[in-house]
């Protein structure tokens, strides 16, 4: 019953996945040259700034935290309760760190296809 779900679900998605693709090109094309103009550029610095403070805080957090969760599971020795908290401390980490990054890479996406940051055309 899960997988005839889980199917069912999988066909209805990529229908209408394949629907807004081929309805794409009669769409009309915004106008985005108020994104790109000066008054933007405070926007636009912004954004670049916010991302790299994100990314750096992200990655200090991550190796603090690796280092302490490392430490207290080498110092676990045999006690299975210390151990599993350190273990999973670690994974709680790792999924932070990679809800940040997916985070980060969606916002930067986003920002690219507003024309905000990115390659800009001379």
């Amino acid at each position: 019953m899960k997988k005839l779900i889980t199917s069912l679900f999988s066909t209805i998605f990529l229908f209408f996945a394949s629907m807004a693709a081929a309805s794409a090109d009669d769409l009309p094309k915004p106008d985005l040259s108020v994104w790109q103009s000066d008054k933007m550029k405070p926007v636009r610095d912004f954004a670049n700034i916010s991302i790299g403070v994100i990314f750096g805080v992200a990655v200090l957090y991550a190796v603090i935290m690796v280092a302490y969760y490392g430490i207290k599971l080498q110092s676990s020795a045999s006690d299975p309760i210390k151990s599993h908290e350190a273990k999973a401390g670690l994974k709680s980490t790792v999924v932070g760190i990679g809800i940040t990054f997916a985070s980060i890479f969606i916002i930067g996406l986003i920002l690219y296809v507003l024309g905000l940051v990115g390659i800009k055309n001379p």
